[in-house]
């Protein structure tokens, strides 16, 4: 509830998803062997805040999709592993297009 008020409200500009198998096969782009080439490019996202028929619900223009990786990977290095420990998906947000029962 904190993090979806803060986007309404216009102060939490960024969301972030963990670096796993579940978000990769969401927002990464990936070969056949499942190395990731690129994030996907989405105009929107909805937020909704619960699971009830009439749970509050917004529409959020996505600017950029990244994967943010600690400074402490070395990508040069072939036997580097990207993990939930090491590296997270961030969506920058833009402005709000649409939201109902909030």
């Amino acid at each position: 509830k904190q993090c979806f008020d803060e986007i309404l409200a216009g102060t939490k500009t960024e969301e972030y998803r963990d670096f796993t198998d579940h978000n990769i096969s969401r927002l990464a782009v990936c070969d056949e062997n499942g190395a990731i080439l690129d994030t996907r490019k989405y105009k929107t996202v909805k937020f909704q805040n619960g699971y009830s028929k009439n749970a509050p619900q917004m529409i959020v223009e996505v600017k950029e999709i990244f994967l943010d990786i600690d400074e402490e990977v070395d990508l040069e290095d072939e036997n580097a592993e990207l993990n939930t420990d090491n590296c997270n998906f961030t969506i920058v947000l833009g402005k709000i297009l649409n939201h109902s029962n909030c």
